[in-house]
This record gives structure tokens, C-alpha cells and sequence, in this order.
């Protein structure tokens, strides 16, 4: 009888364990599954919803010959040059331009631009024995230029492009300086002009993007003459030439064409 109760508390306590261990075990399956569900719908959702960046939508407009566009650009310009010429009268600048654009070909465009770059004011002041200045230099241009572009052709919605643009900058230089040595007071506030041919060439793509164009650009200004300089009291302040590197960013929309 003895035997009978050890081996029944020997097997109740053995059934227990192993009951035991199996919810453990189906506990950890469990959360094992609820863990990997999120993953694999998250895995799935991706395979199957994620466009192709790369290629063009169907109802992506086609670059073909007659394609007239109306875009809006904007950039950052990076000034050229250093303290004893533009560099020292110009900071870096902010723009906007309207382009029109027509295509030859699929593979030729030509783009008329017209914008205003306002270039950051540079300030210098300061004070020594009896002498005090302030100098305020402010630049600015209106670029208006024809450019023509080789369009590479891909498969894709991307369409990188090269080309060349000729035209005017008309350039305007501000200044308003002030002197004062020992109680002697000396003022400069006046503007000056011209106007210089120019060269840009620029490297950039397209992507199209349904029924309008992204743009995005680098392009460098080549001014071929100098900016303009402030005259006063028979003394001429040599700017040197205004060169810079601009970086585009836009969007264009079709207007014309079949």
C-alpha cells in the first residue's frame, strides 16, 4: 500500500512537470508567432506596395519634339572669388527664375531664363586711435539667358541632361559706407551699374513625376566682365568679375504642344 501512494505522488508530480514544460514550450511558440506576424505583414506590405522609384508612372508625360514647358527654379549661389574682390562684396545668394522651355527632339531642348539672384550683404566695422568706419556692400543680378541641352535618354522616369546657356547679367552694386577720423564724418551712399555677357554651363537631370517635371541642376556663371565698381573722389574700387556656382531646383508643367 505504501508502494501504491509513492508511485502515484512519483507520477502525479511527474505528469505535473511535463505538463508544465509543454505550456512553457506553447507559450514560447506562441509569442514567437504574434513577434514574427508584424514582420512578415510589414515584409509583405513592402514586396508588394513599394512603387519602383526608378521608373516612370504610366501617366508620366513624355519628353517629344514640339513640348513646351513653363517651370520655376530656384537656387543657392555660392560666390567665387576672394576678400580683395567679389567674394569680398557678395555672400552667398538666394534666386528664383522662370523658364521656358521648348524640345526639338526628344534628345534637344532649348530654355529661355530670366530670374533675380540676390547675393548676401557683406558688413565690415570697426574702430582704431581716433578713426571709426562702417562698410555695408550689397550685390545683385538679373540674369536673362537662351541656353541649349542634350538630354540623355533612359528607360526610366530619370533623364539627366548637359548643355550650355549664353546671355546678359545685369548687374547692380550698393554701397554705404561711413568714415569718421577725429570728428571728420565721410559718407558714400549710392549704387552702381552695368551690364556683362555671360556663359553658364550647367550639368542637372529631369524626373518626371505624373503630369509635371522635376528639375535640379549645378550650373557655373561665367560673367566675362567685371561687376560694377564704386567711384568716389576720383578713386575707382576694382569688384573683380562676379563668377559663381549656382545649385537649381525646380518644377516645370507642360503647356503646349500635341
Amino acid at each position: 500500500m505504501k508502494n501504491f501512494f509513492t508511485l502515484s505522488l512519483v507520477l502525479l508530480l511527474f505528469t505535473s512537470f511535463a505538463f508544465a514544460q509543454m505550456q512553457l514550450r506553447l507559450s514560447d511558440d506562441l509569442e514567437q508567432q504574434f513577434l514574427n506576424a508584424p514582420q512578415q505583414t510589414l515584409r509583405s506590405n513592402m514586396q508588394l506596395n513599394l512603387p519602383s522609384f526608378s521608373a516612370a508612372s504610366p501617366d508620366a508625360i513624355e519628353f517629344y519634339k514640339g513640348l513646351l514647358m513653363l517651370g520655376l527654379l530656384a537656387d543657392v549661389t555660392f560666390p567665387l572669388g576672394g576678400d580683395e574682390d567679389f567674394g569680398h562684396i557678395a555672400g552667398t545668394g538666394f534666386s528664383g527664375h522662370v523658364v521656358l522651355s521648348y524640345l526639338l527632339s526628344p534628345d534637344f531642348m532649348l530654355a529661355l531664363r530670366a530670374g533675380y539672384i540676390k547675393f548676401g550683404t557683406q558688413t565690415e566695422e570697426g574702430s582704431e586711435q581716433g578713426y571709426t568706419y562702417r562698410y555695408e556692400d550689397s550685390y545683385s543680378q538679373i540674369p536673362i539667358l537662351l541656353g541649349a541641352y542634350y538630354l540623355i535618354q533612359t528607360k526610366s522616369a530619370f533623364r539627366p541632361y548637359i548643355g550650355v546657356a549664353l546671355g546678359l547679367f545685369l548687374q547692380r552694386y550698393a554701397v554705404k559706407w561711413e568714415e569718421t577720423y577725429f570728428g571728420d564724418n565721410w559718407s558714400l551712399d549710392e549704387s552702381f551699374t552695368n551690364t556683362g555677357f555671360g556663359i553658364v554651363p550647367e550639368l542637372g537631370f529631369y524626373y518626371l513625376l505624373g503630369s509635371m517635371v522635376l528639375q535640379a541642376s549645378a550650373g557655373f556663371n561665367l560673367v566675362l566682365s567685371d561687376a560694377p565698381a564704386a567711384e568716389y573722389d576720383s578713386t575707382t574700387e576694382d569688384t573683380g568679375k562676379a563668377n559663381s556656382i549656382s545649385v537649381n531646383v525646380g518644377l516645370s508643367f507642360p503647356i503646349g504642344g500635341k
